[in-house]
């Protein structure tokens, strides 16, 4: 019988299952940007979390290196910018519970453009799907975009389970290639990720 190859589907599917029903209800990044006048082309990010820890929250947030503004369940911040990336996150997360990252380095899956993964990845598939047995915490599932651009990332997401916070993130198809990282999460990981500052190994 010829095996079923894995599919980066099946695993994002598992990472976001907690959220997707909430995520699917709230507003896009490119929505938020879209409402805010001037904002497209002035540079600058904007974005969304929607989460599901100890009760489901949401934030939507932008800074466009002038200003920032952050509103979302109970929450209302704005100001002049903070200056970066990882700080404007750091504002918008505030109803995160605070969490160490995972230990450990992470790792990295490559899939081809129809989200089929290499067969050689079988031990590091069955790494994360481990991983994503373990007791969930909470689940935050991010929409950025910045500079007036989508996202060049399908998915990017905090997954927090007993041991800590994981970072997922899923490249939009390139060249035939797509690639999702899991590695432990940190706010300034994320913000590497927003600005397109990925190292080539985990």
């Amino acid at each position: 019988m010829t095996k079923t190859p894995r599919t980066v589907h099946a695993v994002t599917t598992k990472i976001l299952k907690p959220v997707r029903a909430a995520a699917a209800g709230s507003s896009t990044a490119m929505d938020m940007m879209e409402s805010l006048t001037g904002f497209v082309g002035t540079g600058g990010v904007c974005g969304v979390a929607v989460a599901i820890s100890d009760e489901p929250w949401a934030s939507a947030f932008y800074d466009d290196r002038t200003e920032f503004g952050i509103a979302g369940d109970g929450l209302r911040l704005s100001g002049p910018s903070p200056g970066g990336v990882a700080e404007l996150l750091r504002l918008a997360l505030t109803r995160l519970p605070p969490l160490p990252p995972v230990p450990g380095e992470g790792l990295y899956l490559d899939a081809d453009e129809r989200g089929v993964l290499e067969p050689e990845q079988e031990c590091l598939v069955l790494d994360v799907l481990d991983d994503l047995r373990r007791p969930r915490r909470g689940t935050v599932q991010f929409d950025i975009a910045r500079d007036g651009s989508p996202s060049r990332w399908e998915m990017l997401a905090f997954v927090d389970d007993d041991r800590g916070r994981h970072l997922a993130a899923l490249s939009r198809p390139r060249g035939g290639h797509r690639r999702l990282w899991w590695l432990p999460g940190t706010v300034e990981r994320l913000a590497e990720f927003v600005e397109g500052r990925v190292p080539e190994h985990a």
